[in-house]
């Protein structure tokens, strides 16, 4: 019995750990202007298993003087630009499925260092098993 328990729960992390999103663009240490639009591209791997998306975030959040981004998503996730629903679809074969959003970049971001985050809340399975995950960049802020 304990044995079935154990191995089902092994069953859904190893399922888990490989259907988590991806933040495509920007990359890493990308620049990003205060008040413009960037694009943001989440992509999400073709999956075996029955996967419903709920929702998406996408934010940014001030890593400070000290350079010192949030150590955890769970902190905060920022200033919200994007909330909605993720549908991520092929478009190129080379590609996992991914969906582009165009963000405006708050006016009163800070110059320099923030972090660029998206939360990802999911459904996953036949049994639904909810999931949240995040991916994340740093990137450069400028003024316009």
């Amino acid at each position: 019995m304990k044995f079935t328990a154990l191995f089902s729960l092994l069953s859904v992390a190893a399922t888990v750990t490989a259907q988590n999103i991806a933040l495509s663009f920007p990359t890493a240490n990308a620049t990003v202007t205060a008040g413009q639009n960037t694009t943001v591209q989440v992509s999400f791997p073709n999956s075996l298993t029955s996967v419903q998306h709920v929702s998406l975030v996408i934010s940014l959040a001030s890593c400070g003087q000290a350079n010192e981004c949030p150590s955890s998503a769970y902190e905060t996730l920022g200033t919200p630009m994007y909330v909605g629903g993720f549908d991520p679809q092929y478009h190129e074969s080379a590609l996992p499925p991914y969906q582009n959003f165009s963000v405006q970049i708050p006016e009163g971001t800070a110059e320099g260092t923030n972090l660029l985050t998206v939360a990802h809340f999911m459904l996953l399975g036949a049994s639904f098993v909810p999931i949240l995950d995040f991916s994340n960049a740093t990137v450069y802020a400028t003024s316009a």
